[in-house]
């Protein structure tokens, strides 16, 4: 069985997406659990999702993956999609998102992971996840993990974020929710700092380059 399904959809292409079926069957998306690093000129995602199957023959899914788009965000680099064994998952871009395949045998769960790393020159940020309403079902649990350098806090989001414990020079909040639902994205908003707005400044190098600041 192969089901072709985007379990996130950009905004500007859901129109596109409305033909296609999604998996309503017997396999479910059942967690996630996301970390968003936000470095500064740059926003680092790491993602692992969980897709069980309560089915009794195997089901190959066409999974489609979004990527926010906008004012200051450039395209994605540095993109990895890996299996549960950590081996790589061919994948290619189809308009805005990355499609790859899934595929989950019967009555078990499958996890794959997909990080990449993406250009942001301002002080806000979208983890899209409105769309995977497209399931039709809540998802089990879901975990997401903000991290900041101590310049750029606090961080407020479209969801309540919890600031929890962390390693020295990192502030961490969590947002942690079952039978999760959403029909908003995750967007954060830190602080923007009066120097330079990268990695280097938030040391304090005064030295940057002209063109940098």
């Amino acid at each position: 069985m192969k089901t072709l399904l985007r379990w996130g959809v950009v905004a500007s292409v859901a129109a596109a997406t409305a033909s296609v079926a999604p998996a309503f069957g017997k396999t479910k998306f059942a967690g996630e659990n996301v970390t968003i690093t936000v470095a500064p000129p740059r926003v680092t995602v790491e993602g692992t999702y969980t897709f069980y199957n309560a089915g009794d023959e195997p089901d190959t899914l066409e999974l489609y993956y979004p990527f926010p788009r906008g004012p200051g965000l450039g395209k994605p680099e540095n993109i990895s999609v890996r299996d549960a064994d950590g081996g790589a998952v061919p994948f290619s871009w189809k308009r805005y998102d990355v499609a790859f395949e899934v595929t989950v045998p019967p009555q078990t769960e499958v996890g794959v992971s997909v990080a990449y790393e993406q250009p942001c020159d301002g002080c806000e940020y979208k983890y899209i996840l409105a769309s995977n309403r497209g399931w039709q079902r809540p998802i089990e649990k879901a975990t997401f993990a903000v991290e900041v350098p101590p310049q750029l806090a606090p961080v407020k989001g479209s969801y309540e974020l919890e600031e929890v414990p962390s390693r020295e020079g990192v502030v961490r909040y969590e947002l942690r929710r079952e039978d999760f639902y959403p029909d908003v994205d995750l967007v954060l908003h830190w602080e923007r700092p009066d120097f330079y707005f990268g990695s280097t400044a938030l040391e304090g190098n005064a030295d940057a380059p002209e063109d940098a600041r």
